[in-house]
């Protein structure tokens, strides 16, 4: 199960690196982002797409490569949960959010929780 979350994440960090390169000006003002200048778009480039593409393969590396399983969780765990606490924060002290953001705080949650019972799954399976 924990390979298959792996795996699942992957895929979709490497299908949002692809979005976001092939359709910069889109995704950015989804998440309420301009672009207004190349300095803007080459930082919104690297960082999702660059970055996010670097997730997606270490989270493949990581369910492949049996040895590395559990590091794949360690990760998925942290980027999760300090994704949500900071997403929670937000929600919190911040008005007039885009549905997008409740829909990512619940995913994250949800995300981090599912995280934390796999890799509680495979430490104490050890």
């Amino acid at each position: 199960m924990a390979k298959v979350f792996l795996i699942l994440n992957g895929v979709l960090y490497i299908g949002l690196a692809l979005w976001c390169t092939l359709l910069p000006m889109k995704t950015s003002a989804a998440i309420g982002l301009g672009l207004p200048n190349d300095s803007a778009k080459s930082e919104y480039l690297v960082v999702y797409g660059g970055l996010e593409l670097a997730m997606g393969v270490f989270f493949l590396l990581c369910a492949f490569k049996a040895n590395m399983l559990e590091a794949g969780l360690w990760f998925a765990l942290l980027a999760y949960g300090c994704l949500m606490v900071y997403r929670w924060s937000m929600v919190f002290t911040l008005k007039n959010l885009s549905g997008f953001i409740y829909a990512m705080v619940v995913i994250e949650t949800v995300m981090a929780a599912v995280s934390a019972w796999l890799l509680w799954r495979q430490t104490t399976a050890a």
